[in-house]
């Protein structure tokens, strides 16, 4: 095709079909007997498309009738052909107008059958019929190329998903029911494979938090083998041990250049602690169990501090003991004795408390994830207190001290 053809068929702004046509007249390609032919075909295929959308009885239909027929046989031309005129009007000649109308139609229905989103789930679609009816309305041919790209993205993601659960021992039909983002799989075995154990999922949170700690102390090694282990070019050149197939490679290389990038700097700052880090982190991999049974051990390993402090205690009442101890510059504990509560009580009416002093030591030593519902608890506890340990009828302090032994761990006298 010379180069002013192709210039037609770039910046044209008719239906390609229209463009084609034209210049199949024009260069003799297309007969006079196929004019008259798509003469008699084309109101056919005007009826049978408005009477699928609307009305084949309305003017206003088969207008639109119209449009949409020309531009599905002009997504047919320019995909068949390239957008090389030449080619297109040699289509037009030798295939009838319906046929390549069908034929837009036909890579339409394929699009609306690829995957819309990147999950591991069922997806549930509308209806075919409602797509066609927006889509065979767009002009041109970008739109339909760039949602083309995006969902065959999809359905690589989704496969390959689907092979890298598999090589983490995770159930297909599990991962569908929970409607898993294919790329938090595939982020997950590399990063695993990366630190040589590809072979089991991320279990827990405590055993994400372990994973990441155990990269922290890799890169402290000074090794040699260390240093290659956090070499980009040596992890994309391992990936030949994974067996992987060819059609995810660009994905697998994109994803592995996606962790050096974004994650491993912010698993390596030591300024982000461990608790934070998973956090910011969690949401991008795949944890087969984000709740955790015995939260006592997961503090442990993210927030060493926190774990000293509360000595494993989870329930509201340490946690609301250890909160008044700060907030009245006492030694933090999780319980007291009843004399001590006593003492606390008598300096928050004298001198008052810090209240916003707890919410920053909250932010500051507990765990990410508790941090919000700790705050709300805390803030609870302060609007009654407020009430019950001011009371000045309560000279004897046996108001505020009944309040406490409801709400916080107070020892008896007696030590029961």
């Amino acid at each position: 095709m010379d180069e002013m053809a192709h210039a037609i068929s770039l910046y044209d702004d008719r239906p390609f079909f229209e463009v084609a046509l034209r210049y199949g007249v024009q260069k003799a390609i297309v007969p006079r007997a196929k004019i008259i032919a798509i003469e008699a075909e084309a109101p056919k295929g005007l009826v049978q498309i408005a009477d699928t959308f609307g009305s084949k009885y309305l003017r206003p239909e088969i207008d639109l009738a119209r449009k949409r027929i020309v531009n599905l046989a002009s997504l047919y031309l320019l995909e068949s052909s390239e957008g090389d005129l030449d080619i297109a009007a040699k289509m037009i000649r030798d295939n009838t107008f319906l046929s390549l109308s069908r034929g837009g139609s036909g890579l339409l229905k394929a699009l609306f059958a690829l995957p819309e989103y990147a999950l591991l789930g069922r997806e549930q679609k509308g209806h075919v019929e409602e797509f066609l009816e927006i889509w065979s309305l767009k002009e041109g041919v970008e739109a339909y190329r760039k949602l083309l790209d995006y969902r065959r993205a999809n359905a690589i993601e989704i496969e390959a998903g689907f092979w890298f659960g598999h090589r983490l021992n995770l159930n297909e039909s599990e991962l569908q029911e929970e409607d898993v983002e294919a790329l938090t799989v595939v982020r997950t075995a590399l990063l695993k494979f990366w630190m040589g154990d590809a072979d089991q999922a991320i279990e827990n949170q405590i055993a994400f938090a372990s994973l990441l700690e155990n990269i922290r102390k890799q890169a402290k090694s000074k090794t040699k083998k260390s240093a290659q282990l956090f070499e980009l070019a040596n992890a994309k050149a391992r990936l030949s041990q994974l067996d992987l197939p060819e059609r995810f490679s660009e994905l697998s290389v994109s994803v592995l250049d996606d962790i050096f990038t974004r994650d491993i700097p912010l698993i390596l700052d030591l300024k982000i602690s461990l608790d934070r880090l998973v956090f910011e982190l969690k949401e991008r991999y795949y944890i087969c169990a984000h709740e955790i049974e015995d939260t006592s051990d997961y503090d442990a390993i993210v927030s060493k501090e926190w774990s000293k402090l509360t000595r494993g205690k989870t329930d509201i009442d340490s946690l609301l003991t250890l909160f008044l101890c700060v907030a009245l510059g006492a030694t933090p504990k999780t319980s007291l004795p009843e004399k001590t509560a006593k003492t606390l009580v008598k300096k928050f009416r004298t001198q008052g408390w810090n209240v916003s002093g707890v919410v920053d030591f909250i932010r500051r030593v507990a765990p990410h994830e508790k941090q919000e519902g700790l705050v709300q608890d805390w803030q609870g506890f302060v609007e009654d207190a407020q009430t019950y340990l001011a009371d000045d009828w309560d000279s004897d302090t046996a108001g505020a001290m009944r309040f406490l032994a409801e709400n916080c761990h107070i020892k008896p006298r007696n030590g029961s």
